[in-house]
């Protein structure tokens, strides 16, 4: 699985129903895989993404959660959360069943406690992984960021630089010599 290549496929039950994923709906996706329900880090990082959702979707972007919990245990665990939840808020985000955690061996997760985030664009492409140790939650915020960044240097045909928020400057393409780049 590299950057810039179509993303994994595959089909598999969700608490959504049957899912084809990823859709080819013209929207950007957002895929976290995440070591299972109940879990601490995974609690706070589903809140977390489930708050987010508005933010992504007026980005059209869709988010979604794997986990290798049955769907039986997804909808326990959403009504635990939103029985847990200070605002009582439902969980909008759909989750998906990996039950033999071959979906996410196919996006490059090596351990059952590893957290994975995954930004494929509107085309099937597979745009940023980012894999780290459940031991920390992931910061939506610089998803978000990173979604932009990936939007924006899309749109705008350029990159953008280190720090980059929406709204700054992006740089373009690298010169071809020291004359041009005078």
């Amino acid at each position: 699985m590299y950057l810039g290549k179509p993303a994994p496929t595959f089909r598999a039950l969700s608490t959504g129903g049957q899912i084809d994923f990823p859709k080819q709906n013209g929207l950007w996706t957002v895929l976290y895989i995440y070591e299972g329900d109940f879990l601490p880090t995974s609690a706070t990082d589903v809140l977390a993404l489930n708050r987010a959702l508005p933010k992504f979707m007026a980005h059209d972007a869709e988010i979604y959660a794997l986990s290798p919990d049955s769907v039986a245990s997804h909808i326990s665990w959403i009504m635990s959360l939103r029985n847990h939840d200070k605002n009582g808020k439902a969980i909008d985000i759909e989750l998906i069943t990996d039950r033999y955690g071959e979906i996410s061996k196919t996006y490059g997760m090596q351990g059952e406690n590893d957290i994975g985030t995954f930004i494929i664009d509107p085309e099937g492409i597979l745009r940023a992984k980012n894999i780290h140790s459940n031991v920390t939650g992931i910061n939506v915020t610089e998803i978000e960021r990173e979604l932009l960044a990936l939007q924006t240097a899309r749109h705008q045909y350029g990159q953008t630089p280190s720090g980059w928020t929406p709204g700054e400057d992006i740089l373009d393409h690298p010169p071809r010599s020291l004359e041009s780049a005078l």
